[in-house]
């Protein structure tokens, strides 16, 4: 089978959910071909600007995005069936791929897209698309259903509810759960946690108390996006009275300068145990979740997926405000008692002095978190690809 990936580099769960797809599709049918393309930024520039701003927002300024976010909803205006920008260049690739399958990652690569491909090559053209959000309402954009969509593949509940009440068919709708990463699905040893004192919460997640990881103690995984963007240093600061109980480790993703920066601040601050990591594959970050006390981050979907399915306690950094897809997440976690979400450092130090004074608060979270796993079966993904 030929299988088109259209994914795009706005933020981070599209193409996370493009590479996983590409790994998991190699193992099924090792005779296909897969191609994954960040259509977007590649077909033309006016969308590869749109990209790069909505990055520089989600980096220095998510407020902007509540505006941007209402702008881009009707960006299907200017692709009315069909495309205007990157129009050449994407029937090049359909000419020259002759794809048997097209999945969509993104919500603007499948509304115009798709019947453009469908005109392009003959209507046994199969075109998917694969959801990447976790509930509906407002956040959850429009440009996500299709109707030369021959399915739309969703995660959760929420989602299947959202399409039907903005009428896409019911028939058509496939509620299959996430597919992440190989490495995510992969089952691991149960770790029986004796009592409720610090050494139990250390050892409450699998992994925790590898002492080359964080010397037994409690690891705070504080979470970025690929592009980088974070807040580490000012919760650091937060979490400098934790120094001895506490072991953190930040994500910088592919961002140099912001690795530097985490560095210079734990060269600075020794009593607080600090480790900056770059860009993680998926196997360092399946690890990373099962090993981690609790895991900070941006309310994005992917994090928030991983965590679901890992059963990794998530608090939410909403620093500068929640954009409008991030509250998807929020109110997904929030149906189901999950949500911790801070605004401020201070909040952060707040919720963690509670965990390590009171740890049966935390594990009351961490029960909780465990309860909610999300679940799905990788063969059952496999079918409705292949088209059974």
């Amino acid at each position: 089978m030929r299988v088109l990936i259209f994914t795009s580099s706005g933020g981070t769960a599209h193409d996370a959910a493009a590479e996983a797809l590409r790994d998991w599709l190699r193992q099924w049918d090792p005779g296909g071909e897969v191609w994954i393309e960040q259509v977007l930024e590649n077909a033309s520039g006016p969308y590869r600007s749109g990209v790069g701003f909505y990055n520089w927002i989600q980096k220095y300024a998510p407020w902007i995005h509540q505006a941007y976010w209402c702008l881009m909803e009707f960006e299907d205006l200017i692709k009315p069936g069909t495309l205007l920008f990157g129009r050449r260049y994407v029937g090049d690739l359909l000419r020259r791929f002759k794809p048997d399958l097209i999945i969509s990652t993104h919500p603007h690569t499948n509304r115009g897209h798709f019947p453009f491909a469908k005109r392009l090559l003959g209507p046994q053209l199969r075109c998917l698309t694969c959801c990447t959000e976790l509930a509906g309402g407002f956040g959850f954009s429009r440009n996500w259903i299709s109707s030369r969509a021959d399915a739309i593949w969703v995660q959760t509940p929420e989602v299947a509810e959202e399409l039907r009440r903005r009428r896409y068919p019911a028939e058509r709708i496939a509620l299959l759960g996430p597919l992440l990463y190989p490495a995510y699905h992969r089952p691991v040893p149960a770790i029986q946690t004796p009592g409720t004192g610090p050494e139990a919460i250390a050892s409450a997640r699998p992994g925790a108390d590898d002492p080359d990881a964080n010397n037994g103690l409690p690891l705070l995984v504080l979470g970025a996006g690929a592009n980088g963007a974070n807040n580490h240093c000012r919760l650091l600061e937060a979490l400098r009275p934790f120094a001895g109980r506490l072991a953190v480790v930040a994500l910088t993703g592919r961002r140099q300068a912001a690795f530097d920066q985490v560095q210079a601040w734990a060269a600075a601050h020794p009593d607080l145990a600090v480790r900056a990591l770059g860009f993680q594959g998926p196997e360092q970050m399946a690890a990373l979740y099962r090993r981690a006390w609790a895991m900070v981050a941006r309310p994005g979907a992917r994090t928030a997926t991983e965590a679901l399915v890992l059963g990794c306690p998530l608090v939410f950094n909403s620093f500068g405000t929640t954009m409008p897809q991030e509250w998807l997440a929020r109110r997904y976690f929030r149906r189901r008692g999950l949500e911790r979400t801070i605004h401020r450092p201070g909040q952060l130090a707040a919720l963690v002095g509670d965990w390590l004074d009171q740890p049966e608060s935390y594990r009351r979270w961490q029960r909780l978190c465990e309860k909610q796993l999300l679940k799905s079966d990788p063969m059952v993904v496999w079918q409705l690809i292949r088209g059974n």
